[in-house]
């Protein structure tokens, strides 16, 4: 095969004729046509003017297609792939190229790859509308052709969604970039080869972005991704996969004491920023600030102190955005829908959110889809009680889900009251059933072989405190709260009180000694005098064993700026109090209170804890979801 391309007009009304011989160029005179002049034959030089039958190179832009290709491996075939790659080439010289390939596309086989490789990594989208129609129907028959280059050609359309980093350490989102030809010849190819639907999951999976990236790079490729959902929604719930999973990984890497740091900074710097504030009020007298620079949003200093968490914090307001407008049809809620969406997000919730230790904000998503009716929020809690209950299940899993049920049930503030009172009763029943079983053993408080029952205990001891008011505000409250039969719970030989958290003992403590249904105060004596260490040499370190539960409560507030306004008016705080010391009445006074000295020595205790008044026990930066020093 010859080495050189034979060319002749497109806009030539007739074919050449025997006596005309063609022109012969070289590759390389024919896109330096618009650099430098090139040797022609003297013929050429003296077509007269207007003549049909010569090319012209004052004319570079005329038209032109070729009739050979270069042999592969050849001086000519490295030269055109370089010229291919070559920021300098003109955009016709390239869509003449595309157009002639398009032609001979059968004989682009494996020989030729490097030549298609060189082509697909064009930049076919700046450069004006004529390239891109003529590269998507160059990619179109290319992939029809040869399926071979379907995942190459892939793999280039799903990395033009991942924009160039200028400033990796930015913060700021940036320009958003158009995307719609990608998805165009995307769907295109989606229609033609039926293979697409098993090779993009993998394209995407192995481009995704790693948690290093900038918050812009997270923002577009997310961004492309649900898009992509939307005309090939048997992608939907691997797209919604790979998305969850990869937010999970920096949301274990963003504690919430770390995020509420970033957001609030040290106590002294905020005491020194209000002083050096009222300061500059009192010596300014224009009334105009002096410093000119807008002071930064909360949503950018979290992203500029914990690049991680304002990558989280991007793609959760993608996804509450996208639930939202898939479940949401003019206003109108898509019942058949929005199960379709509940039952996938459930099913990821289940791989990977449930199983993952201190994930702080993923599991937020089914927060907000189960609010749009209270059938999704009863079958979640059903979900969850069926894993309680399993006995064939992990200890573990069985004591995460009861941590579930006790957050979800407090926190959901579109939940109704009765929804919380079925799910105490059936705890309780649960527990009081326990209790039977194990009534005739010799046992006592033991972590390690009933962790799943001191887990539905602290549970429902932590709903009780959130919601203790409004439960006993009906006619029938007193009466509905004397059946759960605490007593019997605290006093128990597994006695739960020594193994729940200290804050949640405490508050539930006062709480069931305010409506007379409990008394727990001499219980939680005995156990802190059981609690103190003991010197003796045959106490150990390594034989000591965990006597309390984990702080874990996984939808404790949710502290995103960006994506919190889903949130924030689902949620429900602690706005309850424990019982005031001065106003407790003296009458009918019961072995079980303690006096007023110890009164108000356990609340300063408390108080000392947790660095904050009574009232604040459970409210916000102080909830049992926190650790405390």
């Amino acid at each position: 095969m010859s080495t050189k391309w034979i060319i002749r007009h497109l806009d030539s009304d007739r074919a050449l004729s025997s006596t005309e011989a063609p022109i012969v160029l070289h590759p390389i005179q024919l896109f330096n046509m618009n650099k430098t002049p090139v040797s022609v034959p003297k013929k050429l030089a003296k077509t007269p003017k207007g003549s049909k039958t010569g090319l012209k190179c004052s004319e570079p832009q005329k038209p032109v297609t070729f009739e050979f290709l270069p042999d592969p491996g050849s001086d000519d075939y490295n030269s055109l792939i370089k010229i291919v790659l070559s920021d300098e080439t003109q955009t016709v010289h390239l869509i003449q190229l595309l157009k002639y390939l398009e032609q001979n596309i059968c004989r682009l086989e494996g020989e030729y790859k490097s030549l298609v490789l060189a082509i697909l990594s064009i930049n076919w989208l700046g450069n004006g509308p004529e390239l891109i129609s003529t590269f998507q129907a160059f990619v179109l028959n290319l992939v029809s052709a040869h399926v071979s280059y379907l995942r190459p050609c892939v793999r280039m359309l799903v990395k033009r969604f991942i924009p160039e980093e200028v400033n990796k350490d930015s913060s700021v989102p940036g320009p958003e970039l158009d995307t719609s030809h990608i998805h165009s010849l995307l769907k295109s190819l989606s229609a033609i080869v039926p293979m697409m639907i098993e090779v993009l999951p993998k394209v995407l999976e192995d481009l995704f972005p790693y948690i290093n990236k900038s918050i812009r790079v997270f923002d577009h490729y997310t961004r492309n991704l649900l898009n992509i959902s939307l005309y090939l929604p048997s992608l939907r719930m691997g797209i919604f996969e790979l998305v969850i999973s990869n937010m999970l990984k920096l949301d274990v890497r963003t504690p919430r004491v770390d995020i509420s740091t970033a957001i609030c900074g040290p106590e002294e710097e905020e005491t020194n920023s209000r002083d050096e504030a009222m300061f500059e009020m009192d010596v300014d007298t224009t009334g105009e600030p002096k410093n000119d620079q807008q002071e930064p949003s909360v949503a950018e200093k979290l992203a500029k102190a914990l690049p991680h968490a304002g990558s989280l914090d991007v793609m959760m307001n993608l996804c509450f955005k996208y639930i939202q407008n898939t479940c949401f049809v003019n206003g109108q809620l898509d019942w058949e829908v929005t199960k379709k969406l509940y039952r996938e997000l459930l099913w990821i919730f289940d791989k990977y959110v449930f199983p993952t230790h201190e994930s702080c904000h993923v599991q937020f998503l089914l927060f907000y889809i189960c609010s749009f009716k209270e059938a999704l929020s009863d079958g979640f809690v059903d979900y969850l009680w069926k894993k309680v209950t399993d006995p064939t299940a992990q200890c573990v899993y069985r004591q995460t889900a009861a941590c579930y049920i006790g957050s979800f049930v407090t926190r959901a503030a579109f939940l109704p009251l009765s929804t919380a009172r079925q799910v105490m009763e059936l705890m309780l029943r649960w527990v009081h059933s326990y209790l039977d079983q194990t009534g005739d053993l010799r046992i006592n408080a033991d972590l390690e072989h009933h962790g799943p029952f001191y887990s539905v205990c602290q549970s429902a001891f932590y709903i009780f405190c959130f919601l203790h008011n409004d439960l006993m505000l009906s006619k029938q409250g007193l009466k509905w709260g004397q059946l759960l039969n605490f007593q019997r719970v605290i006093t128990s030989k597994l006695n739960p009180l020594r193994v729940c958290m200290p804050i949640v003992v405490k508050t539930f403590a006062s709480a069931t000694r305010m409506h007379q249904l409990a008394f727990c105060d001499t219980i939680i004596e005995r156990n802190n005098r059981c609690s103190l260490p003991v010197s003796s040499s045959q106490f150990s370190l390594e034989g000591s064993k965990k006597i309390h539960l984990e702080s874990y409560f996984p939808f404790d507030p949710y502290l995103l700026p960006g994506s919190s306004s889903f949130v924030v008016s689902l949620y429900r705080e602690f706005h309850g109090s424990l019982p005031d010391i001065d106003t407790v009445e003296d009458e009918d006074e019961d072995d079980f209170l303690p006096e007023e000295d110890e009164k108000v020595h356990a609340a300063v205790d408390i108080t000392m804890m947790l660095g904050k008044s009574p009232v604040d026990l459970l409210h916000y930066s102080v909830s049992p979801g926190f650790k405390h020093a």
